[in-house]
């Protein structure tokens, strides 16, 4: 069965990055998947102490609830990523999860990275921001965080709106809740990527 793991940056429960990612994991499971969110302000995570090559033949050195969050991550069909904009960037909470999600892809001591599996997920970005925050740099962080656990973006949803209040995209953008349902829809009935190695010339 299908598989998505939705990472939920938003410290606040009931916020609008909650609702959409909720939506997104709706649609998944409407196509007959599995889906869950993963609140990684619930997670205590150890930052990233940049080990160096090969520090264990385990996922980290460290055991925290990273050890929950990295078998989610490699049994997963398809991974959705949502946070709301800080200083241009995603949330500290989001952060240290993508930090310590550094071992996936693993550098060796020849200097070359091995990935612990293929890219073979599909994923999406899920973003709210006020209208004078750029969101664009926390996309290419996202971007990089897919590319070194094995998953090909696919879109990003960005929530902009001047208001502070929470859970607000469910009043004012039902057509990005909409949207937000219909990419878990998608991503559960998308067949999984072929590897770039197995593709035929």
């Amino acid at each position: 069965m299908a598989c998505l793991v939705a990472l939920n940056g938003s410290p606040l429960r009931g916020s609008s990055i909650d609702l959409l990612l909720e939506q997104v994991c709706l649609g998944f499971r409407e196509a007959g998947g599995e889906a869950e969110q993963v609140y990684c302000n619930d997670l205590w995570v150890k930052p990233c102490q940049a080990c160096g090559p090969e520090p264990t033949t385990g996922y980290c050195i460290f055991h925290d609830d990273m050890d929950q969050v990295f078998p989610r991550l490699e049994r997963a069909h398809a991974v959705v990523v949502g946070s709301p904009i800080y200083f241009d960037a995603v949330s500290a909470q989001l952060k240290l999860v993508i930090d310590r999600c550094n071992c996936i892809t693993m550098l060796m001591k020849d200097g070359s990275f091995r990935p612990r599996w293929a890219r073979t997920r599909r994923g999406a970005f899920v973003v709210t921001s006020g209208p004078r925050q750029r969101y664009d740099m926390a996309e290419r962080c996202v971007r990089g965080f897919f590319k070194w656990i094995g998953v090909k973006w696919e879109e990003t949803i960005a929530f902009v709106h001047d208001d502070n209040d929470v859970g607000s995209v469910s009043t004012r953008e039902s057509e990005l809740m909409a949207r937000a349902r219909a990419l878990g829809l998608r991503l559960a009935e998308a067949p999984p990527l072929v590897p770039e190695t197995a593709r035929q010339p």
